[in-house]
């Protein structure tokens, strides 16, 4: 993993692999996750998360080339 800081922005570099398991554990602590301590374990909302989650590309798991 590559990660550019750029002040406000942040360029994450990463293998495909690492972006689908990121965005699984992002699904699993919506799926799990207590809401009376959720915002203060992760450092966001639900709301925030789901968003995120949203505004995700949707790709392939395998390259295309």
């Amino acid at each position: 993993m590559h990660v550019e800081d750029h002040g406000e922005q942040v360029v994450i570099t990463m293998p495909r692999a690492e972006f689908f398991l990121v965005e699984a554990l992002m699904m699993e602590a919506l799926e799990t996750g207590d809401n009376r301590d959720f915002q203060t374990r992760v450092g966001a909302t639900k709301d925030e998360v789901r968003a995120l989650l949203d505004s995700l590309p949707d790709m392939p798991i395998v390259g295309g080339g």
